[in-house]
C-alpha cells in the first residue's frame, strides 16, 4: 500500500525539490495544504522514504505521514493535537521495548509553543498504547528508537515518523570550515538545480566564501547522496520497523548511483586567502578537490581567467551588507556580478544570485540586456532573501559597463 510522505525544505524552493525528487523516482507536489516549505508525495514502502532521505540534497527532513488535520490556534488547539495524535495505532511502530520522543516545529501565531505540542503529543502516544496494550511506552529524549514529529503550521498539523533525525539534512558533514555568512547547503543545492547547469560546461562562483555552492555543484554532478558523509546519523536506522535490515549494505547499494569518475569544470574564487583555504579543506573532505579549482581572486579580474562566452553558469552568494561589511560594498559586489556575467557568460548562460537586495539586481540587469527569468523568495538564515535566475534577453554580443545607480 502506498505511503504518504512529507518533505520539509526551505520556504520558496518547493518546485526545485519536486524536480529533484522526480530525478530520484518520486512524484511529488509542492506546498501541502498550500503551505510553504512542505512538499508531499507517495512511496510504495517506508524503505523507499529512507532511500530518498539519504539521497536528496534539497530537503531538510522526510516524514512518513500517519495523521493530518486541522488544529485551533488557541489554547484549545492542544486538545485538537492530542486527539489527532491519539488516532494513530502506534503499536505498529513501537513494540513494548522501544523508546520514543516527540519533536515539533511550529510556524505561525498560536497560544502554545513547540514544547507544549511535544508534551501533549507524547502523552497522547503513551495513552493510546496504554489503552491498547496496558504497557507504558518509555520516553528517551536522546537517541530514541522512534522520533515522532508533530509539526504545526497555521491551522494545519501533520503527525509522522521522522526518518532523518536530530540533525536536519542541511548540516553537511563535509563542512569543516564555515564562512561567517555561509549559505545553507540546501539553498546552495537549490541554486545549482535552478541554474540548469550541466557538468560538461563551465561553472563559476566568483565570491565563493567557504565553497559550499561549488562543492554542492560537484556532488550533484557526481550524483553523490547527501547522506554519504553521515551514514550513521539517520533516525531510520533505529526504527524497530526495519529490524533485521543491514543499512550499511543498503547504503552501499544506494551509493551506486554516484559516479566519482565524472570530471567537472567548476571554479571557485574569493578575495580572501582565508576563505579559499577553508573552501579547499571543505572540497577535500567532500572528495571533490580533484574536480574543482580554487583561487584567490578579485571578482573583477574574472574576465582575465575566462574569455568572453566561456562560462555557462555563474552562481554566487554575494555580501548582503547586513551582518558584516557595508551596504555600499555589498551593492558594489552586486554590480560587479552583473558586469562580470555580461563579460563571461555564453549566450544561453545563467547568473544565479541569492540576495537580500533583489531591487539592486532589478535595476542592474536591464542595463546589460539581461532579464530575471525566475525568482524564488527564500530565507537566508533569519533574513528574507530571493534567489534570482538571470539570463540574456537577446543574443546580442554587446558588452556594457554597469554603472552604480
Amino acid at each position: 500500500m502506498a505511503c504518504k510522505v512529507l518533505f520539509t525544505t526551505s520556504r520558496g524552493i518547493e518546485d526545485i525539490v519536486v524536480q529533484e525528487l522526480k530525478s530520484l523516482g518520486i512524484e511529488a507536489k509542492p506546498r501541502l495544504f498550500g503551505l510553504d516549505g512542505w512538499v508531499w508525495g507517495f512511496v510504495d514502502e517506508p524503505l523507499e522514504l529512507a532511500r530518498i532521505c539519504y539521497q536528496a540534497r534539497t530537503i531538510y527532513r522526510g516524514l512518513l505521514v500517519l495523521a493530518e488535520g486541522d488544529v485551533r490556534r488557541t489554547q484549545e488547539g492542544l486538545q485538537d493535537i492530542y486527539e489527532l495524535v491519539k488516532t494513530v495505532d502506534w503499536t505498529e511502530w513501537m513494540p513494548p521495548g522501544a523508546t520514543f520522543c516527540v519533536r515539533s516545529t511550529r510556524n505561525g501565531r498560536h497560544q502554545y509553543q513547540s514544547p507544549d505540542i511535544e508534551r501533549t503529543s507524547g502523552q497522547a502516544v503513551i495513552d493510546r498504547i496504554m489503552e491498547q496494550t496496558g504497557h507504558r511506552q518509555k520516553v528517551r529524549l536522546a537517541h530514541p528508537d522512534v522520533t515522532v514529529r508533530v509539526d504545526v503550521t497555521g491551522e494545519k498539523c501533520v503527525v509522522g515518523i521522522d526518518f532523518v533525525g536530530e540533525d536536519a539534512m542541511h548540516k553537511r558533514a563535509y563542512r569543516v570550515y564555515d564562512h561567517p555568512a555561509a549559505i545553507n547547503a540546501v539553498l546552495a543545492a537549490a541554486m545549482v538545480w535552478a541554474s540548469g547547469w550541466q557538468p560538461e560546461k563551465q561553472f563559476v562562483d566568483p565570491m565563493c566564501g567557504g565553497g559550499t555552492i561549488a562543492i554542492e555543484a560537484a556532488l550533484i554532478a557526481r550524483k553523490v547522496p547527501a547522506g554519504f558523509f553521515r551514514k550513521e546519523n539517520f533516525a531510520f536506522r533505529s526504527l524497530p520497523h526495519f529490524e533485521g535490515l543491514n543499512f550499511d549494505d543498503l547504503m552501499l547499494e544506494w551509493d551506486t548511483q554516484a559516479d566519482w569518475r565524472i570530471k567537472t569544470k567548476i571554479f571557485g574564487s574569493d578575495i580572501s586567502p582565508k576563505h579559499i583555504a577553508g573552501a579547499q579543506l571543505n572540497a577535500e573532505r567532500a572528495l571533490v578537490s580533484d574536480t574543482t579549482e580554487w583561487r584567490v581572486l578579485d571578482a573583477a579580474d574574472l574576465p582575465k581567467i575566462f574569455p568572453k562566452g566561456s562560462v555557462h553558469c555563474l552562481v554566487s552568494n554575494p555580501p548582503f551588507g547586513v551582518r558584516s561589511g557595508s551596504v555600499a560594498k555589498a551593492r558594489e559586489a552586486h554590480r560587479l556580478l552583473v558586469q562580470v556575467a555580461d563579460e563571461v557568460l555564453d549566450e544561453s548562460g545563467r547568473l544565479v544570485v541569492i540576495t537580500h537586495h533583489p531591487e539592486w539586481l532589478e535595476m542592474l540587469v536591464p542595463v546589460v540586456d539581461f532579464i530575471i527569468e525566475r525568482r524564488y523568495e527564500v530565507m537566508h538564515g533569519d533574513l528574507p532573501a530571493a534567489i534570482l535566475v538571470i539570463r540574456r534577453k537577446s543574443n546580442s554580443n554587446r558588452s556594457a559597463e554597469v554603472h552604480e545607480s
